[in-house]
C-alpha cells in the first residue's frame, strides 16, 4: 500500500539492539524522524534487522529484513499539499553449511565482534525480495471532515528470480466524524492498483461507521467493511502466473440501552464472511468462510452489589476441497461484585460454555463436542492502610467428546484448579513489601485408560512463592529485591483411586536484586544482578519395583544487567538496557547471553 504516510506526531528517535546467545546472534535497529521548515516537512521512518541462527548439528540460517519509508512535502494552499513518498522493503533468507560467518573474539580483556570472510558453502539459493515504490501525490482538504489522497508512482519488484517493474496507483478519501440530525457518520475508502508487467495488483477497501447517542446512558454503533485484495505470484519453475483473491465482509452492531439508572442491557451482533481463492495453471482452491456471533448482556447495581449476565450464540461454517465444517458454541456467563464495606470487597464469576464441530467428510472422524465450566472467586480486605491481603480460587472444568468410535480414546476431561493468595505491606512511604503464592493442579482424565500399563491420564503440579521488597533507604537512592521460588511435578494420574504417579520433578530459584539511584535532574541508573537456577530429576522404577529418583537436568544463568534513563534540558532522552548472562546447561558448553537495547529520542 502506497497511501501518504500518517503516522502520529511523535519524538524523534533511533533504536539500535544487539543480542547473542548460544545457537544465533542478531543485530537490529530503526529510527523515525520529523522535520518541518518554512516550505517543505520531511518524515522518514526505517527498520533493519539481521539474524543468524545455527542450532547444533543443523544448518546455519541468516535472516535480514529492512524497510525504509519516507515522504518529502509541501504545503501549496492550507487545504492542498503535495508530496515524494518513497517506499522500500528487503527480505533475505540463506541457508549454510560449514561454520558460521560470524564469530565472536575476546582478546587483550577486551570484547569486540568481527565479521570474517565466510568461509560456510550456501547450500541452497537464497530466497530474496526485494521492492522499491517512488511516487507523487497530493492531499486535499475541501472541508475540514473530509480528506481526499491521490499518489501514483512506479514500482519495482524482484522475487524468485523474476524482476517486474510498472505503474502504482492509489486513491483514498476519508471522511470523520459528519454528524447529520444527530447521527455521526465516519467513511474510508481506498482503491489501489499497480501494473507489473504480466503480473496485477490491487486492493479496494470500503469502511463506514455509523453512531448515536440517544442519552447519557444509551447508544447505537454500527461499523460494516468491505476488503478485497489481489495479488499475482510467480510459480516457480514455469512460465505462469498464479493469483491469489482474498475477500472479506463483516457488519458489527452494538445497542446500548437503560431501562432505569440502574438495569440496562448491551445487544452484540457480528457477521462476517470471507472468501480465499488461489487460482492456478492446475486449478481453482477456493475457501469459504462465515461467521456469526450474538450476545445479550443484562447489568445492575444496586448499592453495594453490582453485576451483569451474559448470554452468547455463535455460528460458523468453513468449505473448502475437503468438504463442509460446522462449528457453533453458546456460553452463559455472569459476574457479581459486592461492597459490603470500605475494606472489604468480593468478586464472584461464573460461566458455562459449549462447542459443536461437524465436518461432511465421511472419513473425518475429528466431529467433537466440548463443555467447559468455569468459577472464579476473589476477595480483598483492608486491615489498615499499610496492609491488605486477597485472596483468589479458579477452577476450570473442560470435558471432551468425539461423536465417532474411531477417536473415542481420545475422549478427556481436563481440570485445573489455582489457589493464589497474596499480601502486600507498606508500613512507610519508603517501604514496601509484597508476597504472592500460587499454587496450580492441572489434570488431564481420559475416559478409557483400559490399558493399567499404559495409563494416558496426567497430572501436572506447580506451587510458588514470590517476596518482593523496594526500600527508598536515602533520598534519590533505593534497593529492589525478589525472590522466588517455584516446585513442579507431573506423571500419570489414576483418577478413580486419586493416585498419582511422578515421573518428573523439578525445583527453581530466581532471585534478582538492584541498586536503584535517581538524580534531582531526572537521570536513573539501575544496576543489579540476577540469577536463575533449575533442577530437575525423573523417576523409575527398579527391576524391585521400588521408585528411584535420579536427576536429569540442570540449567543455570547469573549475570548482571543496567538500565539507564537519560533526560536533558534540550529534549534528548536516552534510555538502555543491557544485560550479560553466564549459562551453565548439562550436556552443554558454557555460553553467554549477550543483550543490548539503546533508544535516543529527541525533539
Amino acid at each position: 500500500m502506497h497511501c501518504l504516510p500518517s503516522w502520529a506526531e511523535v519524538p524523534d528517535s533511533l533504536r539500535l539492539r544487539l543480542y547473542s546467545g548460544l545457537d544465533e546472534i542478531g543485530a537490529g535497529g530503526d529510527f523515525y524522524t520529523n522535520l518541518k521548515q518554512q516550505y517543505f516537512s520531511t518524515t522518514w521512518k526505517g527498520k533493519v534487522n539481521s539474524l543468524f541462527r545455527r542450532p547444533h548439528g543443523s544448518f546455519g540460517e541468516l535472516k535480514s529484513n529492512r524497510t525504509i519509508n519516507g515522504s518529502i512535502s509541501r504545503d501549496l494552499r492550507s487545504n492542498l499539499a503535495v508530496q515524494m513518498v518513497l517506499d522500500s522493503d528487503f527480505y533475505r533468507l540463506e541457508r549454510f553449511s560449514g561454520p558460521a560467518p560470524f564469530v565472536t573474539s575476546f582478546s587483550g580483556g577486551t570484547e569486540s565482534w568481527d565479521l570474517i570472510a565466510p568461509s560456510s558453502s550456501s547450500i541452497s539459493p537464497p530466497q530474496e525480495i526485494n521492492r522499491l515504490f517512488v511516487g507523487a501525490g497530493s492531499t486535499f482538504i475541501p472541508d475540514s471532515l473530509l480528506t481526499l489522497t491521490s499518489i501514483i508512482g512506479h514500482e519495482w519488484e524482484s522475487r524468485e528470480g523474476f524482476d517486474d517493474r510498472g505503474v502504482s496507483v492509489s486513491l483514498e478519501a476519508e471522511l470523520d466524524d459528519f454528524e447529520y440530525s444527530g447521527y455521526h457518520n465516519n467513511l474510508d475508502a481506498l482503491f489501489e492498483q499497480a501494473e507489473l508487467g504480466n503480473r496485477t495488483n490491487r486492493e479496494l477497501r470500503f469502511g463506514y461507521g455509523l453512531s448515536k447517542q440517544f442519552n447519557k446512558l444509551s447508544s447505537d454503533h454500527l461499523a460494516i467493511q468491505y476488503r478485497q485484495k489481489r495479488f499475482d505470484y510467480h510459480i516457480w519453475g514455469m512460465p505462469e502466473i498464479g493469483t491469489w483473491l482474498d475477500t472479506d465482509q463483516s457488519l458489527q452492531n452494538q445497542l446500548r440501552y437503560n431501562l432505569s439508572n440502574r438495569i440496562g442491557f448491551i445487544l452484540d451482533n457480528e457477521l462476517v464472511g470471507s472468501t480465499s481463492e488461489d487460482r492456478s495453471p492446475s486449478g481453482n482452491n477456493v475457501r469459504d468462510n462465515i461467521r456469526t456471533a450474538n450476545a445479550l448482556t443484562f447489568t445492575g447495581q444496586k448499592e453495594t452489589l453490582s453485576g451483569w449476565a451474559r448470554f452468547k450464540f455463535d455460528w460458523g461454517t468453513q468449505e473448502d476441497i475437503t468438504g463442509l465444517k460446522h462449528e457453533k458454541g453458546s456460553s452463559l456467563e455472569g459476574n457479581v461484585s459486592w461492597l459490603p464495606g470500605e475494606k472489604d470487597s468480593l468478586a464472584f464469576f461464573a460461566a458455562v460454555r459449549k462447542r459443536q464441530y461437524d465436518t461432511s467428510d465421511t472419513s473425518n472422524y475429528d466431529d467433537r463436542d466440548r463443555i467447559r465450566y468455569e468459577v472464579d472467586f476473589s476477595y480483598q480486605k483492608i486491615f489498615s492502610p499499610s496492609f491488605r491481603a486477597i485472596f483468589k480460587a479458579e477452577t476450570a472444568l473442560e470435558h471432551l467428546v468425539y461423536i465417532f468410535a474411531e477417536k473415542s480414546d481420545q475422549n478427556h476431561w481436563n481440570r485445573i484448579f489455582k489457589l493464589s493468595p497474596e499480601v502486600s505491606f507498606e508500613p512507610f512511604d519508603d517501604w514496601h513489601n509484597r508476597s504472592v503464592f500460587k499454587l496450580v493442579a492441572n489434570s488431564t482424565d481420559y475416559d478409557f485408560d483400559l490399558d493399567p500399563a499404559n495409563i494416558k491420564s496426567t497430572i501436572y503440579r506447580r506451587y510458588s512463592a514470590t517476596d518482593s521488597l523496594n526500600w527508598e533507604f536515602q533520598r534519590g537512592w533505593g534497593i529492589s529485591w525478589e525472590y522466588t521460588l517455584t516446585l513442579e511435578d507431573g506423571g500419570r494420574f489414576i483418577w478413580d483411586d486419586w493416585v498419582q504417579q511422578i515421573s518428573e520433578e523439578y525445583r527453581t530459584h530466581q532471585a534478582a536484586m538492584m541498586l536503584m539511584r535517581r538524580s534531582p535532574s531526572g537521570v536513573r541508573i539501575d544496576l543489579g544482578a540476577s540469577v536463575y537456577d533449575r533442577k530437575g530429576w525423573e523417576y523409575d522404577i527398579d527391576p524391585l519395583g521400588e521408585s528411584v529418583k535420579t536427576p536429569f537436568f540442570y540449567l543455570s544463568r547469573w549475570g548482571p544487567f543496567l538500565q539507564v534513563f537519560y533526560p536533558s534540558d534540550s529534549g534528548v532522552q536516552v534510555v538502555a538496557n543491557s544485560d550479560l548472562s553466564w549459562v551453565h546447561e548439562w550436556n552443554q558448553e558454557d555460553y553467554v547471553i549477550i543483550n543490548l537495547d539503546l533508544r535516543v529520542v529527541w525533539r
